[in-house]
């Protein structure tokens, strides 16, 4: 098996372990409020960090340029206060066109 193949499965053997243990362990109570506002900056962190990535490449060498649109088109989303998952459709929608011209 390839390292991304191996590394897929422990996370998500890993994310079905902690939406197990969070039941499991706090029961009917909710986190505390800081708690939970520290967790829902999660989300929109990791996505900021996987766009920065896809658009400046591997070691921050190879810029590509056709996932700017898509990005602006996430912020904007965001702006909108839309939910995290319309903010990454809307990315998509929009970059994949562009990198489609950007090829023909």
């Amino acid at each position: 098996m390839t390292a991304m193949i191996v590394a897929t499965i422990a996370l998500a053997v890993i994310n079905i372990v902690f939406k197990g243990a969070a039941p499991a362990l706090l029961g009917t109570r909710a986190l505390p409020r800081v708690v939970a506002d520290i967790v829902s900056g999660f989300p929109p962190a990791l996505l900021a960090g996987l766009l920065a990535v896809e658009l400046l490449g591997f070691q921050w060498k190879a810029a590509d340029p056709t996932v700017v649109p898509g990005l602006a088109a996430a912020a904007v989303a965001w702006r909108f206060r839309l939910p995290d998952i319309a903010c990454v459709g809307a990315a998509v929608v929009v970059t994949i066109p562009v990198r489609l011209l950007a090829v023909g």
